[in-house]
């Protein structure tokens, strides 16, 4: 066991190992907030799941992907919705200190974007981009296989992309902006993109109105994405996506039609990773070493 990597989600919290060759040889997983209510609750959580690795002691590094934004300078996470109990956090720092050993820490979509530029569908591209749609909508940018931070850290934030003059990505595309729409105008039963697509297969008016725009806003997105960052390819992940029969092939034609020629070829296709996690955070303690 090589490297650790740390997965730092809402619901919850995976660790694994990898080789040197880059093989996953271990994960596991438990809810995030379970037993936890202080910052030092889930501080001590996270200590303990590292050990449950084998052979920990003798990992190089520890990789860690936060379902937030991270000062690279302060080495803290600044904005976290879901685990807002460690902001401002000195979790690095303790870590570190534990464990003697270097400890790096990423956005978790950002190192979705590695895990997928290094191993995964963009492996051999120069610039890749990562875009995960799901509960929230995130991205990363991959230029040789390093992240792409920009000058304040906020580089490839596609969540705040806006797309209408008004509007971000975020709330016009992510899963929960979708059964927002659902809710407010068809059945505020709905809890799942997987039944507002399936209104939309039943050709119900509503239903074919929010996923005509979501298609249209995700056009949107991938020519704004296309035109600033100039990809090989752009890699599409989350679990919206797990409905990509009612819009992909759509969207990618959409997309060849109005790209700028240069950009017309642009790759774009689906993660190989479901939980791209652990490999990314695997990856981000290799190469960051």
């Amino acid at each position: 066991m090589e490297y650790i990597g740390i997965d730092l989600g809402g619901t919850n919290i995976r660790v694994g190992g990898m080789d040197e060759n880059e093989n996953i040889t271990f994960e596991y997983k438990e809810p995030t907030f379970q037993n936890v209510t202080t910052s030092e609750d889930l501080y001590n959580k996270i200590k303990n799941l590292i050990k449950k690795v084998p052979n920990y002691e003798e990992a190089k590094t520890i990789g860690m992907a936060v379902a937030g934004s991270v000062n690279h300078d302060t080495k803290q996470i600044v904005t976290a919705r879901n685990i807002s109990i460690l902001k401002e956090y000195p979790l690095v720092e303790k870590l570190t200190k534990e464990f003697q050993k270097p400890v790096f820490m990423e956005n978790d979509a950002r190192v979705a974007a590695l895990a997928e530029a290094v191993s995964g569908r963009g492996k051999g591209k120069n610039i890749v981009c990562y875009i995960t749609i799901s509960t929230g909508l995130g991205g990363g940018i991959i230029s040789n296989q390093k992240i792409y931070h920009g000058s304040h850290f906020l580089g490839g934030y596609l969540s705040r992309m806006i797309l209408d003059g008004t509007n971000t990505s975020d709330s016009l595309i992510s899963g929960t902006a979708l059964c927002r729409f659902a809710k407010e105008k068809i059945d505020s039963n709905i809890k799942t993109t997987k039944e507002l697509f399936e209104l939309y297969k039943n050709e119900n008016k509503i239903a074919i109105e929010i996923i005509e725009d979501f298609k249209k806003n995700l056009v949107a997105l991938l020519l704004n994405v296309s035109c600033t960052f100039n990809p090989d390819i752009i890699v599409l992940g989350g679990g919206v996506l797990e409905s990509k029969e009612y819009f992909l092939e759509e969207v990618k034609e959409q997309f060849k039609e109005k790209a700028h020629p240069l950009a017309q070829n642009t790759i774009i296709d689906i993660a190989q990773y479901k939980e791209p996690g652990i490999m990314g955070a695997c990856l981000l303690a290799k190469m960051q070493q």
